[in-house]
Formats: C-alpha cells, sequence, structure tokens
C-alpha cells in the first residue's frame, strides 16, 4: 500500500521572518548594515536620553548635564497638557477627556456599532463641551480661547471624523448623482476644497468668514474653525467613498432591484455596507491625517497639543530643551495614531471575505 503523502507543516513567523531578511547574500549584508545602525542609534538614544538624563526640574541642572532634560517636560507638563485652562479647573478637561475617550472605545466595540456608538459619541462630545464651557451646575464659566491641549485636540479630531463620514457619504454620492446640479455641486465642492491647503481653509474661516457675515451669524472662532476641520475632511473622504461605490459590480443593484428593494434600500443594505468594507484601508489613514492636521489649528490663535507646546517654549529658562518636549508630544501622537491603526486591522479582519 502507497505511504500517504503528509500536508507540509507550515512555517513560523520567526522562520519566514528570518528567510526574508538573510534569504541571499545581498540582503544579508543589507540586514547586517541597517541592524548595526540601529543599535547604534538606539544606543546614543539610550545614551541621551536615559543614562546621562536628568529629571531634575532645575535649569542649572540641565545646564550641567550632558543628557535630556525632562525636568523641562515636567516643569510644563500642565501647559503642554492643558493650555491656558484656568488653573484650579483641570479636573474638567481632564474629565470630558476621560469620557470622550470611554465613549468611543465602547462605541468601536461591536456590540454598540450602528446609531447606538453614533449617539454615544455625540452625547460624550455635547458633555465635553459643557464641561469646558461652564456656567451650569455652580462651573465657572471659561472662554473658548482658554481651551487648549490634548483635550482640544481630542475634541476637534473626534468631532471633524464624526461630522466628516455622513457628509463625505452625501458628496460621494451627489458626484455619482444623475442629477446634474446636484453632481456639478457636489463635484465644485470636493475639487474647490481638495485644491486649498488646510491653511487657507483655517483663514478663511477664522479671520475671513466673519467679514462677510453678520454679527449676529458670526459665531464663536472654535466652532468656525471646527466646521472648518469637518468641511476639509469630507471633501478627501468623499473620494474615498466615491471610490469604494465605483468598485461595487453593477449586479449589485440589480439583483437588489430584482428583489423589489427601493433605491433607499439597496443603497442602504447593498451597496454601501459593501462600499463600506472596501474602504476601510484608506479612511484608516484618512482619520490619521485628521489627528495630525488639528496641530495646524494653532495658526489661527486657537492652541490645541503642539500649540499649546509652543507656547510652553516661549519660557527663557526652558527653551533650550524642546527636543525633549517634542518627544512627548510625539509618543502622544503615536500612540493615538497606533490606536487608529490597530483599530482598522481590526475592522478589516472582521469584514474581510476571505478569512484566511
Amino acid at each position: 500500500m502507497a505511504q500517504m503523502l503528509q500536508p507540509p507543516v507550515p512555517a513560523s513567523w520567526r522562520e519566514r521572518w528570518l528567510k526574508a531578511m538573510f534569504a541571499s547574500a545581498g540582503t544579508s549584508f543589507t540586514t547586517a548594515v541597517v541592524l548595526v545602525l540601529l543599535a547604534v542609534v538606539l544606543y546614543k538614544a539610550f545614551i541621551w536620553g536615559v543614562w546621562d538624563a536628568t529629571t531634575a526640574v532645575n535649569a542649572d541642572v540641565c545646564r550641567d548635564s550632558s543628557g535630556a532634560c525632562w525636568g523641562a517636560v515636567i516643569y510644563n507638563h500642565r501647559i503642554i497638557l492643558l493650555g491656558r485652562y484656568p488653573v484650579g479647573e483641570g479636573w474638567r478637561p481632564v474629565l470630558g477627556m476621560l469620557l470622550l475617550l470611554g465613549s468611543v472605545g465602547l462605541a468601536a466595540t461591536p456590540r454598540f456599532f450602528g446609531s447606538k456608538g453614533v449617539w454615544m459619541v455625540t452625547g460624550a462630545l455635547v458633555l465635553f463641551v459643557a464641561l469646558l464651557a461652564g456656567g451650569w451646575a455652580g462651573l465657572t464659566p471659561v472662554d473658548s480661547d482658554l481651551w487648549g491641549g490634548l483635550p482640544l485636540t481630542l475634541l476637534l479630531s473626534v468631532f471633524a471624523v464624526i461630522t466628516s463620514v455622513p457628509l463625505a457619504i452625501a458628496l460621494a454620492l451627489g458626484r455619482r448623482s444623475q442629477l446634474p446640479i446636484v453632481r456639478w455641486v457636489c463635484t465644485g465642492y470636493i475639487e474647490l476644497v481638495r485644491g486649498v491647503p488646510l491653511i487657507t481653509v483655517l483663514f478663511f474661516g477664522a479671520f475671513v468668514l466673519p467679514l462677510l457675515l453678520p454679527a449676529a451669524w458670526r459665531g464663536d472662532a472654535m466652532v468656525r474653525v471646527a466646521l472648518c476641520l469637518t468641511g476639509f475632511s469630507a471633501a478627501y473622504l468623499a473620494e474615498v467613498y466615491r471610490g469604494g461605490l465605483q468598485a461595487i459590480a453593477k449586479g449589485q443593484a440589480e439583483a437588489a432591484h430584482a428583489l423589489s428593494l427601493s433605491r433607499w434600500q439597496t443603497l442602504k443594505l447593498v451597496i454601501l455596507p459593501q462600499a463600506g468594507r472596501l474602504t476601510i484601508p484608506p479612511a484608516t489613514s484618512h482619520f490619521i491625517g485628521v489627528l495630525k492636521d488639528t496641530s495646524l489649528v494653532a495658526i489661527v490663535n486657537i492652541y490645541d497639543l503642539t500649540g499649546s507646546l509652543k507656547m510652553a517654549l516661549t519660557n527663557p529658562e526652558w527653551r533650550p530643551y524642546f527636543v525633549e518636549a517634542y518627544i512627548v508630544v510625539s509618543a502622544i501622537y503615536l500612540v493615538l495614531g497606533l490606536s487608529i491603526v490597530r483599530y482598522g486591522r481590526f475592522l478589516e479582519q472582521r469584514y474581510a471575505l476571505d478569512k484566511r
């Protein structure tokens, strides 16, 4: 009797990694050079950032140190994280930030997918703004000019994301509409906004728009800037969703019509879910870009995390140690960005057609 052939044992990720890194003499040499350079950089960074570093909140000690001065970050941590928000009221932005992050985390779980998660995040945004503004339940009123730091970055980012998604879907559908006027308006808006930098849009919303509107319609500068971020994000995200809509085979809509589904039901139950699945990777990249784009609001005198950092570095005593402060702020952006990336991969795996 012939011996049965056994299926090959799949290689482990370590074996695949080693095979890829040392597949030939050229790749082995390149790998060795990169590893040596990486080891040198990590060693230098460790000596500067840990071994020779000081945490003393004393500028004289920092000047005598050959390493990093983390005392500059410790001294300025409140300004960097909370901006100019009044001392003694800092618990309000911290509490609002925790509520917002908690609601976003819950809304990201499958149990709260859909309208429940959207309403949860919306409620957290409203409560966050109410805590920052005050003027109710005995809370001291705080003008929006004093909002800043990490809470403001999260507030603007979440607001821009949650409001730009439905607007982007509407623009994408409008650009594909059979009605010429709707298609022209949506196309003109998308191309106009995508043709100018975000700084121009922010300047228009912060300084030009108040000159064009009556005094009663101008509103708060923070609101105008948040709406500018939403409009700018929606224009780019609309093209992402339009690509997803174009990738759906025409037979999908025809099959839905054959099942007596209306045009709205076809769009809601058949087309949009498939387009959303296809656009998870580019949408994830776009949302990371929205998070980083909030740093540009400092140009229009709104001090988010990056703007608060620049404000803290105006102190001449700690200005020489700007590298340490930028490293901390970059680490915060990195953690937030990696969290979005990990969640995007989770969604890709959950809705992948091929589960292998």
